[in-house]
């Protein structure tokens, strides 16, 4: 997104915040017409007949608190000062320091007429209830007429202004509110901005229209720009933003190349296949074009004529669509020499040494792509993938054997519990970047791990895992899946979110004698899993610093929870028969009988509707423990008191 060259104070933000965000009522609207005439009589009245008295002029240097000062004084620009019981508010207090303030020198020239001085810049202003005043007041009503352009919020809010009001059309992108505001001189109807104690003032400076804000002690500004002129035409202009070369990350061929913001060569096809039909005759040609800013939206035209819109993120990334109204279905470019590209070019090669293994098993769901795949690529092997394949699992001992079946999971249209994997000996990871088994595209383009993975005891060590999407962990996503006997030692992982050493999102999995030890970094990041929902862990242990800090939990979950306290539990009974009553209760949501037998949870069961419940699977022998469970905070937490039994 651009950056603008006029920032906003504190201040000066809140104020045009409440602007462009405030509802527009049926009462405001209708009093447009009104608060124009009011404006117009107001301005023509108060300024040009109520004309000030002074009995005398001060001689010598005047005081702010000074009786002669108070009112409002203008110059040939408009606004220079107001002086009040509440202090001073002038064009030249907005970011100074309290010294500068301080040395500030106002004298009186004559009766209406004052001259101040600060460090280098000096002012000849004259009261606005005095004649000279009024005229300037006028004259400043006059040349502020017209359309102008608020520079922080993009060039789609245009402000038109009306003699005697400053009018009808503060804009919002989010929504069809509008606001009128009125301006009376120089000054403005503060009573329709809703910000009570800011006092605003208007000056000119050539082609820009500042607005001055006074709030207690502190000052600032903010800056339209007059529409059409030499100075808005420069700010729109996004043709140094986009100059140079930009390539398509997925489409190599696919370029777009930009000459100072005045002409355009294309290349390749991504036009066509996802812009749509209007794109068919696109590519390779050249175009004289121009380039604007619309708010956040560049619009590159060519005459008249909207060739495609644009936003950038950052200044490195731009986006691609055919209709500025509508951002998708959209084309990514970077820039040609971005590490982005560099990362594909280097992909693309590989693809081409890889042309057997690709053709044996393609990415049809395009994951070399769209997630993190490290240097699984380059170490898989075809012919070992056609021997597990045939063999009907896995096996791995090396770091090539166990990439080949990260390949095969992550590309292929496998079963749930259709292929495992058994390690045969410990592996080293630390000379490769490694990628998560599991992940999700969204649609029809999901792979969760929903395998087992057999570690017989063997470990894994130094697994570095660094992604940009969530799910990330020795499996990424996992559902239904099991893992056994495994150890993975010195492991580094960073993700998105949902991030940990052996899993980072964990779905109804099996962990049984897992023990890890690393660091994890992202957010709901734990240690062994990082989300889990319905998960197994049992004779788990984790040697783990999440974000920087010692992790005292398996997952984030178990974390998140211990963090959920419930003040008022409520009590279940229990009768001869097993048979859980509840009473009613309030104030939470998605209640449910939670069921352990032996330590092992078998059963989360819809509670809301339900005041007894009996469980079916009570075995001779075994032990259970039963409680009622509701979903707060983000997790699902015990709200009831533990009933424990065992059936003889």
């Amino acid at each position: 997104m651009r950056k603008n060259r006029f920032l906003f104070s504190i201040t000066a933000t809140a104020l045009i915040t409440a602007v462009f965000l405030s509802s527009c009522t049926a009462d405001r609207a209708n009093s447009d017409t009104s608060l124009q005439n009011s404006s117009a009589s107001s301005a023509s009245g108060s300024l040009n007949s109520s004309l000030r008295t002074v009995t005398s002029v001060p001689s010598g240097e005047i005081s702010d608190k000074d009786e002669f000062l108070k009112g409002i004084w203008v110059d040939e620009n408009g606004f220079v000062a107001n002086f009040s019981e509440n202090g001073r508010t002038a064009v030249f207090d907005e970011q100074t320091d309290e010294q500068t303030r301080k040395s500030v020198k106002i004298t009186a020239q004559d009766k209406d007429t004052i001259s101040i001085s600060c460090k280098d810049k000096n002012y000849t202003a004259y009261h606005a209830d005095s004649e000279k005043g009024a005229e300037l007041c006028e004259n400043l009503l006059t040349a502020a007429s017209g359309d102008w352009s608020m520079c922080e919020y993009g060039y789609a809010q245009t402000v038109e202004i009306r003699k005697f009001t400053f009018l009808t059309s503060l804009g919002n992108d989010f929504s069809g509110d509008k606001i009128t505001v009125g301006l009376e001189g120089v000054k403005l109807r503060n009573s329709l901005f809703e910000s009570d104690g800011i006092e605003t003032y208007a000056r000119l400076d050539g082609d820009k229209l500042i607005f001055i804000f006074s709030y207690g002690d502190m000052v600032s500004s903010c800056t339209l720009v007059k529409k059409d002129s030499d100075e808005y035409n420069k700010l729109i202009d996004a043709g140094s933003a986009i100059n140079g070369v930009w390539v398509d990350p997925d489409d190599l061929n696919t370029t777009l190349t930009f000459f100072a913001g005045k002409s355009l060569t294309v290349t390749g096809n991504a036009f066509k296949e996802v812009l749509g039909e209007k794109f068919d005759s696109f590519s390779g040609k050249a175009y004289d074009i121009s380039a604007k800013y619309k708010s956040d939206i560049i619009n590159v035209y060519s005459g008249d004529d909207t060739l495609f819109s644009i936003v950038m993120y950052g200044s490195d990334i731009l986006a691609v669509f055919a209709d500025s109204n509508d951002r998708y279905p959209q084309i990514l470019f970077y820039r040609k020499n971005s590490d982005e590209i560099k990362r594909a070019k280097e992909m693309q090669k590989l693809k081409k040494e890889k042309a057997d293994l690709l053709s044996a098993y393609p990415d049809n769901d395009n994951w070399l792509n769209n997630a993190e795949c490290g240097d699984i690529l380059s170490l898989a092997d075809k012919d070992y993938i056609d021997k597990c394949v045939q063999n009907g699992y896995f096996t791995a001992g090396t770091p090539q054997e166990l990439a080949s079946f990260v390949y095969y999971v992550n590309t292929q249209p496998v079963e749930q519990g259709q292929i495992s994997l058994v390690l045969t000996a410990d592996i080293d990871l630390s000379d490769y970047k490694w990628a998560p088994m599991g992940w999700s595209g969204g649609g029809n383009s999901d792979h969760p791990f929903s395998f087992c993975v057999y570690g017989e005891n063997h470990k894994i060590t130094y697994m570095t895992i660094y992604s940009d999407y969530s799910n990330a962990g020795f499996i990424g996503w996992g559902t239904v899946c099991g893992v056994f006997d495994l150890d993975i030692e010195n492991a580094i992982v960073t993700g998105d979110d949902n991030v940990g050493v052996l899993t980072g999102q964990a779905i109804m999995g099996n962990y049984q004698n897992c023990h890890v030890s690393g660091t994890v970094n992202g957010s709901s990041a734990g240690s062994l899993l990082g989300y889990e929902a319905n998960c197994d862990k049992e004779n788990c242990t984790a040697d783990v610093e999440v974000n920087g800090k010692k992790f005292d939990f398996l997952s984030w979950n178990e974390q998140q929870k211990s963090e959920i306290k419930i003040d008022d539990p409520v009590t279940i009974t229990i009768d001869e028969s097993y048979t859980v009553t509840r009473p009613e209760v309030t104030g939470y949501s998605n209640l449910g009988w939670m069921v352990y037998e032996d330590g092992k949870e078998m059963l989360h069961r819809n509670a809301e509707n339900e005041l007894s419940y009996c469980y079916f699977g009570n075995e001779s022998g075994h032990s259970y423990e039963i409680y009622l469970s509701a979903y707060v905070k983000g997790q699902y937490v015990p709200i009831s008191n533990i009933i424990k039994y065992t059936v003889k």
